[in-house]
């Protein structure tokens, strides 16, 4: 078995996913070791590629405070599926430790089980108001957690998604215009919809990135099909499953109805170029 010292740190930085499947030999005192006292920048990206359960015995080991440390590094999504598999009273003493916009993004995920779409959310896609102008949109597109910008989902003042404005449309806007002059429809993903109705879902057609939607229209985030692929592939649907079949057609009914609410309500909007108060 390769010793815990031969992981150098640029192995570790140039191959993370090679170094999750080492660290995942290993007794878990000598992962643990590691995560305590390796620099987090290198250490994040190796916790975030092995798999939740024994990620989450490798931090119920180290402390707390590094524990959280490390985990807030991690996006929400992946911050969560470990924290889900951890015992509650250490779940609740990280998710109180990590920094308040991490621990509001992964208690939000955390509320939906672990087969639901609602459970991969990224929550850091960008939804800001409809009155907000292209200039401010693109700052906050350009500034979001992640390495590229995207699109932009639009909400209503009861953060019911209204529409989406695509990155290319906003770099050929002026900037004073608004978001709402802008929308076009979107199809949308309820949070609880299970991941096997969901993988086959029509709306992957239109787009690989798509907003998912709580109870209500509520905009949670949006999920990509490359996530979606990677967490069913983890999680294989048994063949012929009745509830999983109709929750995908109940989903499909669902997509419909918000995709023409979104279209109504765009209808109702300020044309391009209307006067706003």
């Amino acid at each position: 078995m390769t010793e815990l010292d031969d992981l150098t740190h640029a192995y570790v930085a140039a191959h993370p996913v090679d170094a999750a499947r080492e660290l995942e030999r290993l007794d878990e005192n000598d992962v643990a070791a590691l995560f305590e006292h390796a620099p987090a920048r290198l250490s994040a990206p190796v916790l975030e590629a092995m798999m939740p359960p024994l990620a989450a015995r490798c931090l119920s080991i180290v402390t707390a405070a590094r524990a959280a440390l490390l985990l807030g590094e991690l996006g929400a999504p992946s911050a969560a599926s470990i924290l889900r598999q951890m015992a509650e009273p250490r779940r609740r003493a990280l998710l109180d430790a990590l920094p308040t916009p991490a621990s509001l993004a992964c208690r939000a995920l955390l509320r939906y089980p672990e087969d639901a779409i609602g459970a991969l959310v990224d929550t850091s896609a960008v939804a800001l108001p409809a009155r907000t102008t292209v200039a401010e949109a693109l700052s906050a597109a350009r500034h979001r957690e992640a390495e590229t910008a995207t699109d932009v989902y639009v909400i209503g003042d009861d953060h019911r998604l209204l529409g989406v404005v695509t990155l290319p449309a906003l770099l050929r806007a002026s900037g004073e215009q608004r978001l709402q002059s802008m929308l076009r429809p979107v199809a949308a993903l309820p949070a609880l919809m299970p991941l096997a109705g969901a993988i086959e879902h029509p709306a992957w057609r239109e787009s690989s990135l798509l907003p998912v939607l709580e109870h209500g229209g509520r905009f949670l985030g949006a999920l990509s099909a490359a996530t979606l692929q990677q967490a069913a592939a983890a999680r294989p649907a048994p063949v012929g499953d009745a509830e999983q079949a109709l929750a995908g057609v109940l989903g499909e009914g669902y997509w419909s109805a918000v995709s023409s609410l979104a279209q109504a309500i765009v209808a109702l909007l300020p044309a391009p170029g209307a006067r706003k108060d």
